[in-house]
């Protein structure tokens, strides 16, 4: 008579493991249509880390990476959502969240940080400066309110070898940069 009570209650608490494992799935879901939704690729990111990308464990659950903390304290309590967290350097490795998203590492995990900096200046009201810390392969832009060269929102640009000057409209926005062969990131917000 007690094995079907324990049996019950071990197959009660199964339902109850995986619908809350269920439940948190849905944030790893959110955070991928987000960013495709703005043509940013994440596949490679959310296929290596999965639930890793909020929590130390890739399987989810139990402690949360610095990212995963600013996601529930801001994204989720504050109402912000992952726009909220995506100019927070989580993990205080020196690359904001969207950088490393951008280049897909992993933005609650210092070890996996971009290797270099591209830096991006507005130079005047229609230059923008771009200068990789090494050479790049192929530098990848991408705006968000501003325009780039020919009201282009993306732009790939070969072998770019110290500061490349790009035509830039709009008067705020935001501009990622990637090269994604050398491992460099970088970001303006204005």
């Amino acid at each position: 008579m007690k094995k079907p009570v324990l049996f019950s209650l071990l197959i009660g608490s199964g339902v109850l493991l995986s619908n809350n494992a269920f439940a948190f799935r849905q944030f790893l879901g959110q955070f991928t249509e987000h960013y495709d939704a703005n043509s940013i690729s994440t596949q490679n990111l959310t296929d290596e880390q999965s639930c890793g990308l909020c929590h130390v464990r890739a399987g989810g659950g139990g402690r949360r990476t610095p990212y995963g903390e600013d996601f529930k304290s801001v994204g989720l309590n504050e109402g912000k959502g992952f726009p909220g967290i995506e100019f927070l350097d989580s993990d205080k490795d020196g690359f904001v969240n969207l950088e490393e998203i951008f280049l897909q590492t992993a933005p609650g995990k210092a070890e996996s940080a971009p290797a270099g900096r591209v830096e991006l200046q507005i130079a005047d009201d229609s230059t923008l400066r771009v200068t990789p810390s090494v050479a790049c392969t192929t530098l990848t832009l991408k705006a968000f309110g501003f325009s780039l060269e020919a009201g282009l929102s993306d732009l790939e640009l070969s072998n770019v070898v110290g500061e490349t000057k790009v035509k830039i409209s709009g008067e705020k926005g935001a501009v990622l940069a990637r090269c994604e062969a050398e491992s460099l990131a970088g970001s303006l917000l204005r």
